[in-house]
């Protein structure tokens, strides 16, 4: 060490030397720096970035070694081989490659082997500068110091490696200098065990070219490797950003930037390690009431920008402790930390004020409501699906009661969703085994009192529970995928049963939107009327506006093959919907049915008359006959008929049963004779 001292101290320029340990310092730097990059990248870009952290790597060296050399004071005439310094570099750059590669890679020792082969490349580079240096004398060396010099230069290079490979961002700038030192160590050893014996004085490289080779040679060296280490910090910076921009997008709802649901159950996980701070949370579960009306009526973009709005519009109203999140749809969630039950209450109802005002657009304006469910966690657990899961059900109820206020979670509620997955289970059982029967309820002529079909309506016939009202089974069918199957055995049966009549009656069978959306629907229609024998004119089939404004253009295919087939196609449900008029535009249905609700207001609204005598003069306009349904009062009868409908159905002429009614029946219940109603409808 004392040797190593005196070389430096006596015969080296010091200022030389600073410059010299400068460029190794920076050029280690940019060596971890590119080594990184290496770490990180993967197929030919690693291969790219191998390379390039070698190049700087050996400049780095060979720079080094050249501004001490020009540091090292001798009397004897020196010049410098010209084709043995280029040598010099190119080893040092051809055997970082190997070292390098071998030190990024992922095995146990992967860091000391690839460290050794880099100081083994420094060595090497060292001393074939060395032969470069053409000196006028005697050169002779102590071999134990060269010896002790590439020990030094592989053991610490091969340290700095290593712990590279341990991901601690201290532990890279023990690298650097661990890389800085291997290199000097290994040059100013090496100079101690050189000795010269100069034969003579004369000219070489004087002091000032020595001190202008080596600064040339010092920028020169700081601009590649600095090039390079500016390209590891546009990369990873890069990669940076990419990597927060897909993690941004991977945990944000990619339309309304709120959290989605896999952020927010991490936020929910996060709150329950959260020891102290708020002594309560609830999580919120809301669903839009109306804002399927938005999407059929103006398009999904509306639907769009309308979630869009209501996103800001929630972002907005939240405190510390709040977060709102969107699952998907039209589904939000929300979660409170809080401390008093005020601030719960508060918070809800800052909630409920979000959906007060109408949503303003360019186009149109829309106003939405939602239902509110809500799980507190002092009450109904710790588990973050659990909780979520149990909102949810609270979130149902009030949907189902159709209630504006916040419906708090109960024990109930698990047992009313328990029954609710079994009676799907049993739904799915009853198709298979056809524990069903068509019920169907007739149709009736205002004018003459003549039948002219019936609407078939299922039953279901449970083996324990009896008879289960459509209005139970027909949306749990809907929501369980469960609704197309069982229409088809709907249509087929009613058809069998059809063809047995011993009258022409003509038998109307609902379709739904899914089995409209069913690209085998033409091909189920017509199998049921081969195999059942059953006319097409004897069949009409009735839908909803909704079901055409699902998906408008296949719907109106579909419909038009099946009129082709002579088939009557009847929309039903006339009067409830928001796009009536336009539907009709679009095709020309046979039979308009106006429904029961509506039907209902006719004897106390004056408003309902009035549209009554609307949407017959629409009907006789449009060649479509129009019929009421859920006519039970021979006062509504009677305003119908008035007004211009052409047939009616409802308790009044016949309930849904198994039994046909016959016209004598009929005409006997609406106390008529042939044409007593045929009245002329008053002014519209």
């Amino acid at each position: 060490m004392m040797q190593v001292a005196l070389c430096i101290a006596q015969e080296h320029d010091a200022r030389l030397v600073a410059l010299a340990l400068l460029v190794c310092l920076i050029g280690s730097a940019a060596t971890v720096q590119l080594f990184g990059r290496i770490r990180s990248a993967t197929g030919q870009s690693r291969h790219g970035w191998i390379v390039l952290a070698a190049v700087a790597t050996g400049t780095m060296v060979w720079a080094t070694h050249f501004v001490a050399m020009m540091a090292f004071r001798t009397q004897a005439p020196v010049v410098l081989d010209p084709l043995k310094t280029l040598l010099s570099l190119l080893a040092a750059v051809g055997l970082a490659i190997p070292g390098l590669g071998l030190a990024a890679s992922r095995k146990r020792w992967g860091g000391i082997a690839g460290g050794s082969i880099v100081g083994s490349a420094i060595s090497i580079m060292h001393y074939l500068g060395m032969a470069a240096y053409r000196v006028d004398g005697i050169v002779t060396w102590a071999w134990g110091y060269v010896a002790a010099s590439v020990l030094l230069s592989v053991a610490i290079s091969g340290i700095a490696f290593h712990r590279l490979n341990v991901r601690r961002s201290w532990r890279r700038t023990h690298a650097v200098l661990l890389l800085a030192l291997a290199v000097a160590a290994l040059h100013f050893t090496g100079m101690a065990a050189m000795r010269i014996a100069v034969l003579k004085m004369g000219d070489g490289l004087s002091g000032p070219t020595m001190m202008g080779l080596a600064i040339t040679t010092a920028i020169a060296s700081l601009i590649i490797v600095g090039c390079a280490a500016i390209s590891a910090l546009i990369d990873s910076h890069s990669q940076n950003e990419s990597y927060r921009r897909l993690r941004r997008m991977a945990l944000h709802d990619g339309l309304t930037d709120l959290p989605n649901r896999m952020s927010f159950l991490d936020e929910l996980q996060r709150r329950f390690l959260v020891k102290g701070g708020y002594t309560g949370m609830a999580v919120i579960m809301m669903d839009l009431s109306r804002f399927k009306v938005v999407n059929d009526t103006h398009g999904h973009q509306a639907g769009d920008q309308l979630l869009i709005a209501l996103a800001a519009r929630l972002s907005s109203l939240l405190k510390p402790g709040e977060c709102v999140g969107r699952l998907g749809g039209d589904e939000f969630a929300a979660v409170v930390s809080y401390d008093s039950p005020e601030q719960l209450t508060d918070f809800l109802d800052r909630l409920r004020m979000a959906f007060v005002a109408p949503f303003t657009f360019d186009r149109f304006t829309a106003s939405i409501s939602s239902n509110i469910g809500v799980a507190l966690a002092i009450h109904d657990g710790f588990d973050a699906d659990a909780l979520l899961a149990k909102a949810d059900l609270a979130m149902y109820r009030a949907k189902s009661n159709h209630s504006a206020e916040p419906c708090f979670y109960d024990a109930q509620m698990d047992d009313a969703a328990r029954t609710r997955r079994e009676l799907v289970a049993e739904l799915r059982k009853a198709i298979e085994t056809q524990d069903f029967e068509l019920h169907f309820q007739v149709q009736a002529a205002i004018a003459t009192g003549e039948i002219l079909g019936y609407e078939a309506l299922v039953r279901w016939k449970h083996p324990v529970k009896g008879m289960i009202s459509p209005a139970t089974f027909i949306p749990l069918a809907e929501e369980s995928g469960e609704i197309v199957p069982l229409s088809i055995w709907i249509l087929r049966q009613a058809c069998f049963e059809a063809a047995l009549w011993p009258n022409r009656h003509c038998v109307s069978v609902n379709l739904s939107p899914k089995h409209l959306s069913d690209p085998r629907l033409i091909e189920t229609v017509h199998d049921a009327l081969a195999d059942s024998g059953l006319a097409a004119e004897r069949l009409t089939l009735e839908l909803t506006e909704s079901a055409i404004i699902h998906d408008r253009q296949f719907a109106l295919a579909q419909l038009r093959a099946l009129k082709a087939m002579g088939i009557a196609i009847a929309l039903d449900d006339f009067g409830t919907g928001y796009s009536s008029l336009d539907v009709l535009r679009s095709f020309p249905f046979d039979c308009l049915k106006l429904d029961a609700s509506f039907v209902a207001e006719i004897e106390r609204d004056e408003q309902a008359v009035a549209i009554l005598q609307s949407v017959t003069a629409l009907g006789a306009k449009l060649n479509m006959r129009v019929l009421a349904e859920g006519i039970e009062q021979p006062a509504q009868l009677s305003i119908v008929a008035r007004e211009g409908c052409s047939a009616i159905q409802g308790y009044l002429i016949g309930r849904p049963s198994r039994t046909l009614c016959t016209t004598d029946i009929i005409k006997q219940t609406m106390s008529l004779k042939p044409r007593a109603l045929a009245t002329t409808p008053s002014a519209a």
